[in-house]
Formats: C-alpha cells, structure tokens, sequence
C-alpha cells in the first residue's frame, strides 16, 4: 500500500510538533510548511535527520511564495495546527491574530481545497461561549470563527474534500511550556514562585496531547461525517483539588494564591463529540507524574 502523505502546518509549536513525531512513527510522509526563519530551528532539524527519507520542509520567506511552492508538490491530507493564542490582547495584537489565524490559512485553503482528500483545522471551545455557536470569549477566538466561515466558503466549493474542525477546551502533555495554567504552575513551582489562580472553585476540561493525535487518526483512518466535532474529556479538573492531592505527595508545596474573582462555568454545548473516540490518557497522573519528577 502506498504511503500516503500529510501536509501539515504549525510543526514548531507543542501541538503540532507532537503529531509531527507520531506520524512519522506510524509510517506517514510529511511535508510541513514553515517561515524561513525556522531553517534553523532545532528540534526541526533533529527529526529530520531521524527520517532524512519521509520528511521534508516547504519554507517560505512571503506569503506570495507559497501559491508557487504548493503547486509543485503532492499531499492526501491537509491539517492546519498554526495558530496565534492570547487569552486576552492589546492593539498590537490585532494584527497577528488576523494573519497567523485568518490570513496564513486562506492563503493554504485557497491552493489545496481541491487537492486534499481531508482537511484538518483546529479550533477552539472558547468559540462556542456560553454553550452557543459562535459567540467568541475572546479576540483570539473571534479570530478562529471568522476563519471557519471562510473555511465553510471553500468547503461549499469542493466535493471531493472533507473538510473538519477538532475544538477542545484544555489541553497539555510532557515538557509543555505554554502559557497555560498547568504549566505555568508547574514552572512557578520549579522556580519556587507562587502562582495566583483566579478562584479556589475553578474547574478545567484538559485532554492529553496524545489523545488529540488518537482523534486525528480516527479523522484520517475512518469515514466520518465532515463537520466540527468537540473533544472533551469526561470529568473537569478541579484545580483545588488537584493541587490540594499533590501536595500530599511531595515535600516542597506547590504555591498557591486563590483568590475569590467570579469565572465563567464550562457550560454544555451542542456540538457533537467525535465518533469513536474518547480520552485515553489518565491525565491527573500525567500532571502528577510532573511535579514529582
């Protein structure tokens, strides 16, 4: 059987980069596109002297050099993890939302909306507030509901692509050093810093980078319906506690500054959960197993 081949972009980030090393492990060719300015970047360049023979970069220094480069290669699947996150943002922020999140990817759904058997964009929960559809928590998740209606525009315009979107509330995984609240904790304690939380009563819905990879191999593998799906773990996190079963096993204290500010509930939503998929991973373990390193 012929190997098939993924192009895939946002490989530098932890998301991304995951997927990268686990496709490679099962066997799939990779072409990644990735700014110049990572010809350089180490952890690239150690993966691709492990597999010189599946694994190759498009770099591109412009946005008008990508158009050219994509009609010289051939791909199966496309999957979009490049994203610019900010929880909340400034002025100068504007501009980097609009072009990392709705410009870069138009740009790619443009060349390869009628060449890629499936298409793989990433989304976020923060996207359906408060339960509903495209009521964004944020700027940054403004950003990804306008890109998913230009999605929905190409998608109209190709029948012989699948098009799907994976949102997910949390996630996290080994040697994470995103600006998340589990590894932020987990930083400040190494450091010996305390972490300011915003209520003792937070709850959070985290799923383990290894099974996001699990549900995009259901995507590639199976015939399911185009469409958006949710990965949600089946229990919210409860950040008191957590800490509270830690710091039980461990001799220097996680410290924590809770304070009683009102937070946003994780609210239901109606959009689907992914068929046959569901969390694998123990993830309080997996977030334990950090601390006690």
């Amino acid at each position: 059987m012929k190997k098939k081949t993924i192009l895939l972009t946002g490989t530098t980030g932890f998301i991304g980069h995951n997927f990268l090393k686990n496709a490679l492990l099962k066997n799939f060719n990779i072409i990644d596109i990735l700014r110049s300015k990572n010809t350089r970047n180490a952890k690239i360049k150690k993966i691709k002297k492990k597999y010189a023979n599946n694994y190759r970069t498009i770099y591109f220094s412009n946005y008008r050099q990508i158009q050219k480069k994509l009609k010289k290669i051939n791909y199966d699947y496309f999957i979009n993890f490049a994203t610019l996150y900010k929880s909340t943002h400034k002025y100068e922020d504007i501009f980097g939302f609009i072009n990392s999140n709705i410009l870069f990817p138009t740009l790619l759904y443009e060349n390869i909306h009628l060449k890629a058997k499936k298409i793989i964009n990433f989304g976020t929960m923060m996207q359906v507030a408060n339960g509903k559809n495209f009521n964004s928590k944020n700027l940054y998740a403004a950003s990804k509901n306008a890109f998913e209606m230009i999605e929905n525009f190409y998608s109209n315009r190709s029948s012989m692509s699948k098009f799907y979107n994976l949102k997910f509330y949390e996630s996290f995984g080994e040697n994470d050093n995103r600006p998340k609240l589990i590894p932020t904790i987990l930083k400040n304690y190494k450091k010996n810093k305390s972490t300011k939380i915003i209520s003792k009563k937070l709850e959070l819905n985290v799923i383990h980078v290894n099974d996001i990879t699990k549900a995009i191999m259901i995507l590639l593998n199976n015939n399911i319906k185009p469409g958006s799906y949710c990965l949600k773990s089946q229990k919210n996190i409860k950040i008191y506690n957590l800490i509270s079963n830690i710091n039980k096993k461990i001799t220097t204290k996680i410290k924590i500054k809770y304070n009683n500010n009102n937070f946003n509930k994780i609210k239901k939503s109606n959009l689907k959960k992914l068929p046959n998929w569901k969390p694998e991973v123990n993830l309080i373990k997996k977030i334990e197993n950090e601390f006690l390193k």
